[in-house]
């Protein structure tokens, strides 16, 4: 009789494993935050981008149907608020009796429901509704729209309403200093 000898298994050692997982613990704990303010970032971004559309599209609707669009903060989706965060959601309406509220006769245009909860927007004291003529103006003061991440990771930004009507975004404030979130 003849005795085999052993058979060298294909494996891995107890050694080489744990430094496969190490360095994959490692990987996983450098990844996530970087992820994390990646997802951020990217809500912020959506934010700025939804409300300058919805002020684009307001005043185009007001320029190429001869009317009064007002756009205000609101919780329902149906009547503003009256106050000047705007992360709970807005509504733009056409206003037929220039009473800036959005009557029964009175066609919503546009509903923007809540934003991420990463990003609170706040106007400037003064404006609690935008108004834009057939014109495509804006009247009042120009109106600054502070979009402030929860995050301290992520730099604050702000939308210029001027009272021509155009948006800028802008990392400060339209004075030059550093943009302050209440």
């Amino acid at each position: 009789m003849r005795i085999q000898p052993a058979r060298q298994t294909a494996g891995f050692t107890l050694i080489e494993l744990i430094i496969v997982l190490t360095i994959l613990v490692i990987s996983i704990g450098l990844i996530i935050p970087g992820f994390g303010r990646l997802l951020d970032s990217s809500q912020q971004s959506a934010s700025v981008n939804t409300f300058s559309t919805a002020l684009a599209q307001a005043r185009y609707h007001a320029v190429t149907h001869s009317q009064r669009v007002v756009l205000c903060p609101s919780l329902d989706q149906q009547h503003c608020t009256g106050g000047y965060d705007w992360q709970a959601g807005f509504i733009t309406f056409i206003d037929k009796n220039l009473n800036k509220l959005p009557d029964e006769d009175e066609d919503i245009i546009n509903i923007s429901q809540a934003t991420s909860h990463v990003i609170d927007i706040q106007t400037s004291k003064g404006r609690r509704k935008i108004t834009f003529r057939p014109t495509g103006d804006a009247p009042g003061s120009n109106t600054t729209f502070r979009f402030c991440p929860k995050s301290a990771n992520l730099q604050r930004k702000v939308l210029v309403l001027s009272n021509t009507g155009r948006v800028r975004l802008s990392e400060k404030m339209p004075d030059g200093s550093e943009i302050s979130c209440i």
